[in-house]
């Protein structure tokens, strides 16, 4: 391709490629998610991989993505969130959820994300809503969803 035709398909891609961007970036905080129905709880301890992931995580659910779990098939709007803490010992025998380390979310639209799966990702630091994290269009989330394309790119499963 020569550089001419290469800086006139960068120019007709820009504005699909802003667009995608848009995408991700505007999933709004979800204000209320700690009234929806609270899937499982998990504790990854240290050494999980990836090191990132350690801490207590409650996932909650909208009555879309309960929907789904429940019939494995999930309709727009459904809706994943992940709050994570951090944990402390709080003795030798129990371990006591300590700072929110984000508040990540996840939400079925098969038309606008389908390069993720169907799936929008963001996350917001320390549960902030003012401070969105997910920069790249979800891409390094969904990474870690590839390996559950057969479960809907989710990692849990049924209600």
């Amino acid at each position: 391709m020569t550089t001419k035709r290469a800086a006139v398909a960068a120019l007709l891609l820009a504005p699909a490629v802003a667009l995608f961007a848009q995408d991700q970036a505007d999933i709004a905080f979800p204000e209320g998610y700690r009234d929806w129905y609270q899937h499982h709880t998990t504790v990854n301890l240290q050494g999980h991989t990836p090191e990132g992931e350690v801490g207590i995580q409650n996932v909650y659910v909208n009555p879309a993505a309960r929907a789904g779990l429940r019939s494995g098939k999930f309709e727009d709007g459904a809706m994943f969130v992940v709050d994570r803490f951090s944990y402390r010992n709080e003795d030798a025998d129990t371990l006591k959820q300590d700072t929110r380390k984000v508040v990540a979310v996840m939400v079925r639209n098969a038309e606008r994300y389908k390069a993720t799966g169907g799936w929008g990702f963001q996350a917001f630091k320390g549960g902030n809503p003012d401070q969105p994290v997910v920069k790249d269009q979800g891409a390094a989330c969904f990474t870690c969803h590839i390996p559950h394309a057969a479960n809907n790119y989710l990692f849990t499963r049924g209600e």
